[in-house]
């Protein structure tokens, strides 16, 4: 990506899970933005992705000198059968010149390839500037759209959006998860967490065995803690949390759970919620997964975004050193995200960094702590 907020330029390779580790307001959030920007933009207009972000102004860089463009390329992988299909799409958004619009789409560009596996495949592709296509002749859209919406009511392009489409993203807001939903009002987890009590109830009915993994991380996360549930009233669905305590069973609804464990619950929802087990979600982007837990629960929460992440790509923002201070997470999983003079910086850890890791003299966590854990040279 290119100029967006901070980040004036990075190149990231993502690995099943990804953990974007620096200190408060050091940009990691604008990373995870920039992906959900694609989704949103996909979903309706970059135009009404860009409105809720707060125009252009905002979501250009503007330090150090005021860019006229913004741009991300995606590379990843489809298996719309047995076979991978490789993929490359990105845009460049600008302004424009003229001032009729808030924007255009100044490039915007897709290719599918096959991979070594599936090397018969045909390559098929588009690249479009201005709103048309690069070959003469051809008939163009609004020079502030995308193409790929259209593009994906036919062929292989239809499996490419859905894949950037359903990407999910989490910022969970405990007011919001306490307050009743709709029975009808699905079972995929919003990006603030609500519908929680339905994804719960989904999840006993369909698939009872990762339901019960969620009880018993809730059980080493919340001492006395039996499972959570969900709780119907009348129309409407909520949660509640069984708690055993010598042999004497409580039940709490919403209100009555601290802010900790209905994050727990939420976060624990969304790592295993029928979308990412029915293959629906393609990545889930979290941002601080540990906030308002017991810094023991650390180990717990790591374990259960390990186990997500055969099923899921999962991407986290943390500034936790308890999250990574255990000797069996790979250093390669880790960017570290720093900020100097305004610019985001994102990479790899350093190789004195690793070599620690590696030999087991020190874990992440404990080089986060004494502020030895640095970007490797080739960071951007």
């Amino acid at each position: 990506m290119e100029n967006y907020k901070s980040i004036a330029s990075c190149d990231v390779t993502f690995t099943p899970l990804l953990v974007l580790l620096g200190p408060n307001a050091a940009g990691k959030s604008n990373f995870l933005d920039v992906l959900r920007f694609v989704a949103d933009a996909l979903e309706t207009t970059p135009a009404d992705a860009l409105m809720k972000r707060g125009g252009l102004d905002e979501v250009g860089r503007r330090v150090q000198t005021d860019t006229r463009s913004f741009g991300v390329s995606l590379e990843f992988v489809i298996q719309p059968d047995e076979e991978p299909l490789s993929v490359t799409y990105g845009f460049t958004i600008g302004r424009d010149p003229a001032g009729r619009r808030p924007l255009l789409v100044l490039g915007e560009q897709c290719f599918v390839r096959g991979t070594q596996s599936r090397s018969s495949f045909k390559e098929v592709s588009f690249v479009m500037t201005h709103g048309f296509f690069n070959q003469r002749g051809d008939d163009g859209i609004e020079p502030d759209r995308l193409y790929l919406p259209l593009a994906a009511t036919q062929g292989i392009f239809r499996e490419v959006y859905r894949s950037l489409r359903n990407m999910l993203f989490y910022h969970l807001d405990v007011g919001l998860m306490r307050q009743v939903q709709s029975r009808s009002a699905g079972t995929t987890l919003d990006d603030a967490g609500r519908r929680l009590g339905s994804v719960l109830g989904s999840l006993a009915q369909r698939y009872p065995a990762f339901k019960a993994r969620i009880d018993d991380y809730m059980g080493a996360i919340v001492p006395g803690a039996v499972g959570v549930d969900q709780r119907l009233l009348d129309t409407y669905s909520t949660v509640e949390l069984l708690t055993r305590h010598a042999d004497r069973e409580l039940l709490f609804g919403p209100e009555a759970m601290s802010e900790g464990t209905l994050r727990a619950a939420g976060l624990l929802a969304a790592l295993f919620q029928p979308a990412v087990l029915e293959g629906e979600a393609t990545l889930l982007g979290i941002e601080e997964p540990e906030t308002s837990l017991h810094p023991a629960a650390a180990g717990v929460l790591f374990d259960a975004l390990s186990e997500a992440s055969e099923h899921v790509q999962v991407v986290v923002t943390t500034q936790s050193a308890d999250l990574l201070d255990r000797d069996d997470f790979d250093p390669a999983s880790v960017r570290v995200v720093t900020m100097t003079d305004g610019l985001t910086t994102i990479g790899e850890i350093d190789d004195v960094s690793r070599r620690l890791v590696d030999d087991r003299r020190a874990t992440i966590g404990e080089l986060m702590r004494g502020n030895q854990l640095r970007a490797g040279s080739e960071a951007a």
